[in-house]
């Protein structure tokens, strides 16, 4: 099992490090330079998560490739997205990150802004590194940032101090003022969130109450959902760990192999080239073992023991997942929890024990409590091609047992073939 785990870690090694998975990726696009000339040529077209703070140009009637950043062009676009540059103010906190003032600090930057929508009234957007969303309206050829902040407010009545998130909504007034111009939207504003998606349905219903042209619109990106079969075989060794349960402890119980089967559905992210996803198993998976020990208690007091586990489960497992692309291949490394149910357990030991020329037997439990469900961790490496995917996983459980004293580690690794529709 240990050589597992290293040829499943220099895996992961190699495909972040080797420069062959980082392709570019470049698309038709323009560009507006800084004196409004408009050129027309190719990006290298990532599909930013966090918004970029350079980009790779390459012109159709240059070879060269350049880079830009905010400073050095008006705006650009590839595929789908627009993107201005602009000097702004910007908060540099987390969206996670919190402290106890109201006061929304910000500080002067030139970044590149995406366009959520543009019309009479238009909506952008700047996520920073530390994925802080920041979006801004535009009036007259300046951009604002629309202020918002979480804080953490500490009240103290009646002698009890409480903490709880408070907010500082003072994007609401901004918008009141922005969208004065149609009197039957306030009431929305009230009850607009400082999300893309709330603060886009609020400028939308704006421009459609005064009867402007929706001059762009950023498509909205959706999570990829794929379901799939998997099959293949588990590899399982079984150890017992603890005191005073020697006939547990000392045997050697091998490998167990067994087939498994499952269907997955896979979740994919949008944005960063839909590198990212979720990915939820349901498998039939189980494991068989059998031990023998001889415990020599006294020269005249024997223990044979032979104990036999046989553990069938449904498995539910959640992993977070990573993938690499070239050209037709995916390179993908994915690693979560898995949580397995019994439905099916034998849980036996058979006794003789030898006292002088007497001889008894008995046939009991080998683990007096028994779990019924196995926790454990897992990660893995694979390779898909189209809809086919092979890949290797281990996975480290808890085991059967629910002694404190006596812990039963598995460690498992599965060879599995997969069939994504």
């Amino acid at each position: 099992m240990k050589k597992v785990k290293i040829i499943l870690l220099f895996s992961l090694i190699f495909i972040l490090k080797n420069p062959v998975f980082a392709q570019s990726n470049f698309l038709s696009a323009k560009i507006v330079n800084a004196i409004g000339d408009t050129i027309q040529g190719e990006i290298d077209y990532r599909n930013w998560d966090k918004n970029p703070n350079k980009i790779t140009f390459k012109s159709l009637d240059q070879k060269e490739i350049l880079e830009f950043t905010p400073k050095d062009i008006q705006s650009f676009l590839v595929s789908d997205e627009v993107y201005l540059s602009a000097r702004v103010e910007t908060e540099r906190i987390g969206n996670n990150q919190f402290d106890q003032s109201p006061t929304i600090e910000t500080t002067l930057e030139t970044v590149f802004l995406q366009t959520i929508m543009a019309g009479e009234k238009s909506l952008f957007l700047y996520k920073n590194e530390a994925s802080r969303e920041n979006f801004y309206i535009e009036e007259n050829g300046e951009y604002y940032l629309l202020k918002y902040k979480k804080y953490n407010k500490v009240q103290t009545v009646n002698g009890a101090t409480r903490s709880y998130t408070a907010e500082n909504k003072f994007f609401l007034g901004q918008l009141g003022a922005y969208l004065n111009g149609c009197p039957d939207i306030q009431k929305d504003i009230n009850i607009t969130q400082y999300k893309k998606e709330s603060l886009s349905r609020l400028i939308l219903k704006y421009n459609e109450c005064t009867g402007t042209e929706i001059k762009f619109e950023k498509p909205k990106e959706k999570t990829l959902t794929k379901f799939g079969v998997l099959g293949g075989v588990s590899m399982t060794s079984l150890s017992f760990t603890g005191a005073n349960h020697p006939n547990l402890t000392e045997a050697d119980y091998g490998v167990s192999i067994n087939p498994v089967l499952g269907l997955s559905v896979d979740f994919i992210f949008p944005r960063n080239m839909r590198k990212w996803g979720f990915s939820n198993e349901l498998m039939l998976a189980g494991y068989q073992f059998q031990g023998n020990n001889i415990n020599e208690i006294t020269d005249y007091l024997i223990e044979h023991s032979e104990t036999k586990f046989e553990y069938t489960q449904i498995k539910i497992n959640s992993m977070l997942q990573y993938s690499m692309f070239l050209e037709s291949i995916e390179l993908f490394f994915h690693g979560g929890m898995s949580f397995g149910f019994a439905v099916n357990e034998t849980n036996q030991e058979y006794i003789q024990t030898f006292f002088y020329q007497t001889v008894t037997s008995e046939t009991r439990k080998a683990v007096d409590t028994f779990r019924v469900g196995e926790m454990g961790f897992l990660f893995g490496t694979g390779i898909r091609l189209g809809k086919i995917s092979g890949e290797i996983r281990y996975e480290n459980g808890n085991g059967m047992s629910d002694i404190p004293s006596l812990s039963s580690p598995t460690n498992k690794v599965f060879v599995l073939i997969g069939y994504r529709f």
